[in-house]
C-alpha cells in the first residue's frame, strides 16, 4: 500500500477512537444516574464538561504540535482522552466523572488538530479535501455510531464501567497503533512536523492570517445550527408530529449516519468537480434551506430534511477544515493545528450561542420562528466566505510535485 493510504488508515482508525471515547457515555447515563443519584442537570453537566475541555484546548493543543511535533501531540491526546475514560470509567463520585469528561474533551482536541495536520502533510498536493473527509466526515461518524449505539448493548450486559473502560482500551490499542505502524512522512514535510516551530512568526501566520478568521465565522451557524438540530430534532419532531419516542430517535440517527455520505461526496466534489470554495459554499446554502424547510414539513419531508442537514454540514465540514492545508504560501504544515484550532475556537461560539438563542426563539415566539432563525443563521454566516481568498491555485500547483513527494 502507498505510504500515504497508509498513514491515512493509520489515522482513521485513531479518529474512531476519538468520537468513541467521546460518544460512548451517551448510553451510560442511566445507569450512572441510577447508581450516583443524578437530576437530568447534573447529566447535562457531564455533556457540558467534555465540551468545555474540547473547545478551551483548541490552540493550546495547535501550539503544543508546533512546540514538540505534530505526531508527539497526537499521541499526547490520545493518551490523555484515554486516561479521562479511565478516570471516568473508576469514578467513585459525580464530581471525578466530570473531571474525567473534561480530561477526555482536553485530550481529544489535543488530538484533532494533529491528525488534521497530519493529514495535510501526507495529502496537501493532492486529495486533501478527500483525505479529510474520510477522516473528519466517515472515520467521525464511525466512531459517534459506534458510541451511541454500539456501546449500548455493551452497557446493558456489563455495566456502564465496564462499557467505558473498554472505550479506553480501544484508545490505548489506538496508541499502540499510531506508535508503531505510522509511517515515515514524505521528505519534503518531514522537518515541517516536528519539533521547535512555535515562535512569534508562527503565532503572527496564524493569528494575523484574515482568512482563517473569516472562515471561523463562514461556519458558524452552521455549525451551531448542526450540532442544534442533532440534540433538538427529535423532541421537535415528537411534539410537533406527536410522534413516538423511537420514530423521533430514527430522525436524529438518521442525521447523524447521513454525515458518512456527506464526508466521502464532500471531497470528491472539491478535489474533482467544483473546488474547495464552491463545494463548501454550497454545502452550507442546502443546509441553510433544508433548515429553514424543517417546520414545514411531515414525516417522510422531515426525514429527508434530517439526511440532508447531516449529509451537507459534514459535507462543507471536511471541505472547511482542510483550508489552512490548501493555503501554501501561508501557512505552513506545522501550522495547521494551531490554525485549525483558531478555526475551531471560532465556530465553538456559535456552538454556545446558536442552540441558546434557538431554545429562547422556542419559548417566546414558537417553533417556526426558531427553525427560521437556524437556517438564516447558518445563511448569513456562510456569506462571510465572499471574504475568503480561494486556495485553488495553490492546491492545483502543488498537484505538480505530487508523483514525485508521494511514492
Amino acid at each position: 500500500m502507498n505510504s500515504r493510504w497508509t498513514a491515512l488508515a493509520v489515522i482513521f482508525f485513531s479518529f474512531v477512537q476519538f468520537t468513541l471515547n467521546w460518544f460512548d457515555v451517551v448510553p451510560t447515563f442511566s445507569g450512572v444516574a441510577t447508581e450516583m443519584h443524578l437530576t437530568p442537570a447534573q447529566i447535562g453537566m457531564i455533556v457540558g464538561l467534555f465540551i468545555a475541555g474540547y473547545g478551551v484546548a483548541h490552540i493550546p493543543g495547535g501550539m503544543i504540535a508546533e512546540a514538540f511535533g505534530l505526531r508527539f501531540a497526537m499521541l499526547l491526546g490520545i493518551a490523555i482522552e484515554t486516561g479521562g475514560a479511565v478516570v471516568s470509567a473508576q469514578a467513585g463520585g459525580y464530581e471525578v466523572l466530570l473531571v474525567g469528561r473534561f480530561l477526555c474533551g482536553i485530550g481529544g482536541s489535543i488530538y484533532l488538530g494533529s491528525a488534521i495536520g497530519l493529514t495535510a502533510a501526507w495529502f496537501r498536493n493532492n486529495e486533501l479535501a478527500t483525505a479529510n473527509g474520510l477522516i473528519t466526515g466517515v472515520a467521525f461518524t464511525v466512531g459517534a455510531v459506534l458510541g451511541l449505539h454500539g456501546w449500548s448493548p455493551l452497557v446493558a450486559d456489563y455495566g456502564w464501567r465496564t462499557a467505558l473502560s473498554l472505550g479506553a482500551a480501544f484508545g490505548v490499542a489506538t496508541f499502540i497503533v499510531l506508535l508503531f505502524l505510522f509511517p515515515e512522512p514524505p521528505p519534503a514535510e518531514r522537518e515541517q512536523i516536528g519539533a521547535h516551530h512555535l515562535n512569534l512568526a508562527s503565532l503572527k501566520r496564524t493569528f494575523g492570517n484574515r482568512n482563517l478568521w473569516m472562515l471561523g465565522i463562514t461556519f458558524s451557524g452552521g455549525y451551531g445550527s448542526y450540532f442544534t438540530a442533532a440534540q433538538l430534532l427529535p423532541a421537535f419532531a415528537a411534539e410537533h408530529l406527536q410522534l413516538t419516542p423511537d420514530i423521533a430517535a430514527t430522525i436524529a440517527a438518521l442525521l447523524l449516519v447521513s454525515g458518512m455520505v456527506g464526508g466521502i461526496l464532500g471531497g470528491w466534489l472539491a478535489d474533482k468537480v467544483f473546488g474547495p470554495t464552491t463545494t463548501m459554499t454550497g454545502a452550507f446554502i442546502v443546509e441553510s434551506i433544508a433548515l429553514l424547510l424543517v417546520p414545514h414539513l411531515g414525516l417522510a419531508g422531515l426525514m429527508v430534511a434530517a439526511a440532508v442537514i447531516g449529509a451537507s454540514a459534514i459535507l462543507g465540514f471536511v471541505v472547511w477544515i482542510g483550508f489552512p492545508g490548501l493555503y501554501r504560501s501561508e501557512i505552513e504544515v506545522a501550522d495547521i493545528p494551531t490554525a485549525a484550532g483558531l478555526m475551531l475556537t471560532i465556530v465553538a461560539i456559535g456552538g454556545v450561542v446558536v442552540p441558546t438563542l434557538y431554545g429562547k426563539l422556542v419559548e417566546a415566539f414558537g417553533y417556526l420562528h426558531a427553525w427560521t432563525f437556524l437556517g438564516l443563521a447558518t445563511l448569513v454566516a456562510t456569506c462571510a466566505c465572499l471574504a475568503v481568498r480561494k486556495p485553488e491555485s495553490a492546491h492545483v500547483a502543488g498537484r505538480q510535485q505530487t508523483d514525485v513527494i508521494f511514492k
